[in-house]
């Protein structure tokens, strides 16, 4: 019955909303079966649903809400509350919810939380017998990464020394000790450098039985192992530091409560990600696994791949996407995204444009001309290009491969080598395909132009795969007048 009055209420929703996608009907019948069965549920969505879906999972939890918990991140919560609810208020369904862990929820009424405040809930008990859906499920491991990260201050160090003053001296000269450490291996204004997890142990004995019991110490030092990893962040104009401490595997804390809770998962990414081979990995099974939509069904995409391109490694590489980001801007009436993850890269190419383009050139800010030039990292246009307007074109300098110079990704490679396990393959590329088909998501269909500039496209096995991953795309051969 469930499934029979969704299917009915998404109907009467596209009276009066024209933005379609031709499976949400289905998607919504999935999702009620999943919730009156308490089916383990993985489905994934083709890359044209863009935020399409929302409708198809709002209405069966509009009519069925009996113990649900909604984990969104900080984007989709402002999606569903500024966005899809408004829209839905005009089909006179009511969305019972409460939201965050100050209260908990009856049984009929849907729990949204935050990543954050699903550990919590976790910590405490809360969750046992509740249903979880997690929207694009494929950013779950790194929504938990940085919601369970730690972050000891300045600040800190000098709370911890007033709390325990009979440990001051060995305290300080810890403290001392990595400070001196840190800024020798410094090559940069702002370095990121790994700090050995052995070091919170040292500590850790240091202050013997006597603990802290306020954040963010206690969370640090039972943290302290290899199954996470510690980096420090440096401010050399300040000569101070930040200490991160993050997980190594973010799933694994949550492991239980997967394996014992109903699962819905939505997903746009493919089997092959990285999140995927993690829930292998842990042997979490799924009773229904359905894929929505044929990608051959959508617009292709205009890419830009030119034969001959430069290596990232060669000495005329920087010179040359420079080059190629200057044919691609001109004429251009409409914003431009320019996209690099390296930092210092990405500062170069925006300087470098701005002597060429002046103020139409902005690093990471949504405050743009009509034919604004953005340069930003793959993850902040992520988070951010539902507030811009379609842009002319996206364009990639270079793949955006995760960087072994983040502690955190190096770390990661090194536990996969040691496992003796294809870390590229199993890690590094996954996530590479991942943060690729989010960034485009958005573009498909809107005859948008993608320049990869890189010319590891044409000379590596895997460009090939990213080409096949891309598809359908129709190939630009050259750059046409305007």
């Amino acid at each position: 019955m469930l499934e029979v009055n969704s299917h009915k209420h998404l109907k009467k929703y596209y009276q009066n909303n024209l933005a379609l996608w031709p499976h949400n009907l289905t998607l919504t019948r999935l999702i009620s079966r999943s919730l009156i069965r308490k089916d383990n549920t993985f489905i994934q969505l083709s890359s044209d649903s863009r935020n399409f879906w929302w409708p198809g999972l709002l209405i069966p939890l509009c009519l069925h809400n009996k113990n649900i918990v909604l984990i969104l991140s900080e984007r989709q919560r402002r999606l569903l509350f500024e966005v899809e609810l408004p829209k839905l208020r005009y089909s006179r369904l009511g969305f019972n919810y409460v939201e965050g862990i100050e209260l908990t929820p009856s049984d009929k009424e849907v729990w949204v939380l935050s990543y954050q405040d699903l550990i919590f809930a976790h910590e405490k008990d809360l969750l046992e017998n509740r249903q979880l859906i997690f929207p694009e499920s494929e950013f779950i491991s790194s929504e938990l990464r940085e919601s369970m990260s730690i972050k000891i201050t300045p600040k800190d160090w000098e709370d911890l020394i007033a709390s325990h003053s009979c440990f001051e001296a060995s305290i300080i000269e810890v403290h001392e000790r990595l400070t001196r450490s840190l800024f020798s291996h410094s090559v940069s204004s702002e370095a990121f450098i790994r700090i050995d997890h052995r070091e919170l142990l040292a500590l850790k004995k240091i202050l013997k039985d006597d603990l802290p019991s306020t954040m963010p110490w206690k969370r640090a030092l039972n943290a302290a192992s290899n199954e996470w990893v510690t980096w420090a962040k440096l401010d050399n104009r300040k000569l101070s530091w930040d200490w991160y401490i993050q997980p190594l595997t973010p799933l694994q804390t949550l492991s239980g409560l997967l394996s014992k809770n109903t699962l819905l998962m939505l997903t746009n990414s493919g089997q092959s990600d990285s999140f995927f081979l993690d829930l292998n990995s842990k042997k979490f099974t799924f009773t229904v696994k359905v894929n929505l939509g044929n990608k051959f069904d959508q617009e292709p995409i205009p890419l830009f791949v030119p034969e001959r391109q430069p290596l990232p490694n060669t000495a005329h590489f920087y010179r040359h996407i420079l080059r190629q980001c200057q044919r691609l801007i001109l004429g251009r009436t409409r914003p431009t995204i320019i996209l690099v993850d390296d930092l210092q890269l990405r500062l170069q190419i925006t300087s470098e444009l701005s002597g060429e383009f002046g103020l139409r050139v902005v690093h990471e800010t949504t405050d743009i001309e009509t034919n604004g030039i953005i340069c930003c990292s793959c993850n902040w246009w992520i988070m951010h290009q539902y507030n811009l307007p379609t842009p002319d074109q996206l364009i990639f300098p270079v793949v955006p491969l995760p960087t072994l110079e983040s502690p955190w990704i190096a770390a990661k490679v090194e536990i996969l080598k040691h496992q003796g396990r294809d870390w590229f393959r199993e890690f590094l590329f996954p996530e590479t395909l991942t943060i690729l088909l989010k960034s485009l998501a958005i573009i498909r269909g809107k005859n948008v132009r993608v320049a990869i500039l890189d010319g590891r496209m044409r000379y590596r096995s895997w460009g090939k795969l990213i080409f096949e991953a891309l598809e359908p795309w129709v190939e630009l051969e050259r750059l046409l007048p305007y």
